[in-house]
């Protein structure tokens, strides 16, 4: 049975008015409310056929909600009646609301604006939070840096020792994953000629890697920073700590829907639905390399090298701006006549927010390069102001901080879902029944999950990555039905073949899914190749380097180019690609399916079905997954399955 709650009349109790009607005896008994402290809020109180709600409104939290609200109790807002389409005004809304739903402790339901029982009107609102995987806590706890060691390695040069002392540089990825005895105090390949050294670095050549249960290993606990097992690091340990002030995330969810019976079994749905997440996981490195400052100590070093002599095409001329400071040509560090500086790029910790290498400014003190270390500290002093340390102290470790990369688990990101969406739906009579679906929708984001290749393009600007999402969908159109012929009159050939039928078909219409464009390069330095977009504009400076354009159908401008140092402008931004986030879209894709199955019956309790399943009959190629490289962006890498056929057999007894 149907429950009807019916509201005689609504009260907002508040300075302004308080004026009400009589209500008609409850029908369900409801105890009064404990006494509270007074409220300054205004409050509705509703008299119903089954006792009094009092509900508090909050102005200062829905202002608009709230004014909408009584000014429709009261009769001082107008509104148009939905039988009469007439102007009310001076009549309250709500008086003689019929609530179809009552679920007691919980809600409500209304509608039928129309009374006639063909008319519902939904509302709903919720707050949901969410719990964190608990990969999280693993990151948080075993691989923020700070007890396990984690190093990336650059394949930077083969084996060399000149010096017979052994050579740090030889700790690369090159050495490394050739199995080279870099592990020896002796030979070319020796990273260091201290024993101590050799045996806490605990690399076995025979496996390419290194020894995880190594007693005080020298990537423990900051060893190498130890005197007596001292080895520069070019590349600090990295890590994935969780970002202070970490909350849980929450998502704010509504929905709006009317639905109307239009008779003969049809009925019609409009909805929107809206989703709006905050506090949301993101990875945001929070000691990512300051691609300027590298790309502005390049260009200096350059020009010291021009200076003494040295042209572009000689070896010893510094090409990148992480291995400035590493010739033996010409000074690792200096001041031009200008008053410009250049450093060593490793002292600087590729120009991190960290400040000095503690371990590189060591090991440039013994090896007599002490002033580069003081026109580093220099340096930092005047980048303090931009959030760099410039307190580290190589001598005591005082004020250092030896990591490298942090991609740190932070909850600042956001989202938002808006769709819209229509339902006819006929229920199952006169043999068929069918469900036609549209949805139009659009998903915003400014990341879509923890994992650290999904970092910003520029962490220093991780609000230029917000964009539709990875999973927006806008458009979807889903079309299903059964017909059941049911037994045809008749005792003939005819009647028992054309009896018992099931036809089902299933057909989608899907617009394609947004899809990240890269370059695959690390273009801005941040050592983020796979988020790293390109430009929509071609630079003929950077198609001198080796960077040509690309047509693409993608670009709003018809041409990708990959970006380089020559479009660097002196801002931070120049390097990054002005390509926004999930630029491409893929194909669409169209899915038609059908079951088609028939009964046999032999008597009333034995029955045979025979059924025959079709997917994708048409054999539409639609597209899985596509290349997300600029050079051949949006072309196929992996596609649905092709026409295939099922057939089964069911005996029921």
């Amino acid at each position: 049975m149907r429950t009807l709650l019916q509201t005689l009349v609504l009260i907002i109790s508040t300075s302004l008015l308080g004026a009400a009607q009589a209500a008609s005896t409850p029908q369900t008994k409801i105890s009064p409310p404990a006494s509270k402290p007074a409220s300054t809020e205004p409050t509705a109180i509703i008299h119903t056929t089954a006792g009094d709600l009092h509900c508090t409104l909050f102005p200062k939290i829905a202002s608009i909600g709230v004014e909408n609200f009584i000014g429709l109790a009261t009769g001082n807002k107008d509104w148009t009646s939905p039988t009469s389409h007439a102007k009310k005004h001076g009549v309250p809304l709500y008086d003689g609301t019929i609530f179809h739903r009552v679920i007691p402790e919980f809600m409500i339901q209304g509608g039928d604006p129309k009374g006639d029982g063909k008319t519902v009107v939904r509302a709903s609102y919720g707050l949901f939070y969410d719990h964190p995987l608990l990969g999280l806590y693993f990151l948080g706890d075993a691989s923020d840096g700070s007890t396990s060691g984690q190093l990336a390695f650059a394949g930077t040069g083969t084996c060399s020792n000149s010096s017979g002392l052994g050579n740090f540089g030889n700790l690369n990825a090159i050495p490394i994953f050739q199995g080279l005895p870099i592990n020896s105090a002796t030979g070319p390949c020796a990273v260091s000629s201290n024993g101590g050294v050799v045996s806490a670095l605990g690399y076995e050549p025979n496996q390419q890697r290194f020894n995880a249960f190594q007693a005080n290993s020298i990537f423990l606990n900051q060893n190498y920073l130890n005197p007596s097992t001292f080895l520069p690091l070019a590349f600090q340990p990295f890590g994935y700590p969780q970002s202070k002030n970490f909350v849980y995330a929450y998502s704010q969810q509504a929905n709006f829907s009317i639905e109307k019976d239009l008779g003969g079994g049809f009925a019609l749905n409009l909805a929107y639905n809206f989703n709006g997440g905050r506090h949301l996981n993101r990875p945001i490195n929070a000691n990512t390399i300051r691609g300027d400052l590298m790309v502005n100590n390049l260009l200096v070093a350059q020009a010291a090298a021009n200076a003494a002599g040295i042209a572009p095409s000689n070896p010893n001329y510094p090409t990148s701006p992480f291995t400035v400071g590493t010739s033996t040509a010409f000074a690792p560090c200096g001041v031009l006549p200008t008053g410009q500086a250049y450093v060593p790029a490793a002292l600087m910790n590729f120009f991190r927010p960290s400040g000095l290498s503690a371990s590189i400014a060591d090991a440039l003190i013994a090896g007599g390069a002490g002033a580069c270390v003081t026109l580093g500290q220099t340096i930092l002093q005047g980048l303090a102001s931009q959030g760099f340390n410039a307190n580290c102290n190589p001598a005591t470790l005082a004020s250092c901080i030896p990591f490298g990369d942090m991609d740190a688990n932070f909850s600042n990101g956001s989202s938002v879902y808006h769709g819209l969406s229509a339902n006819l739906r006929k229920r199952f009579n006169r043999h068929y029944e069918f469900l036609a679906s549209y949805t139009w929708s659009h998903a915003i984001d400014d990341s879509t999950d923890l994992e650290s290749t999904l970092t910003p393009q520029d962490s220093y600007f991780p609000s230029a990555d917000r964009s539709t999402s990875l999973f927006d969908q806008r458009n979807r159109f889903v079309f299903s039905g059964v017909y059941q012929s049911g037994k045809l009159g008749g005792t003939g050939f005819a009647s028992k073949l054309f009896s018992n039928w099931t036809l089902a078909p299933l057909i989608e219409f899907g617009s394609g899914r947004p899809f990240n464009i890269i370059t695959s390069g690390d273009d801005n330095l941040q050592l983020s190749s796979l988020t790293g977009r390109p430009n929509t504009f071609v630079n003929p400076a950077c198609t001198a380097l080796g960077f040509p354009g690309v047509s693409s159908k993608f670009s709003p401008t018809g041409v990708f180019q990959e970006p380089c140092i020559a479009d660097f402008n002196g801002s931070l931004q120049s390097l990054d690609g002005n390509l926004g986030r999930n630029a491409g879209v893929t194909p669409w894709t169209v899915f038609n399916d059908m079951r088609v199955a028939k009964r046999i019956y032999f008597t009333e309790r034995f029955n045979l079905e025979l059924i025959a399943d079709m997917f994708n009959i048409a054999n539409r190629y639609n597209a899985a997954a596509v290349s997300p490289l600029f050079t051949n962006a949006g072309q196929a890498t992996a596609a649905y399955d092709p026409r295939q056929f099922q057939f089964a057999m069911k005996l029921y007894w």
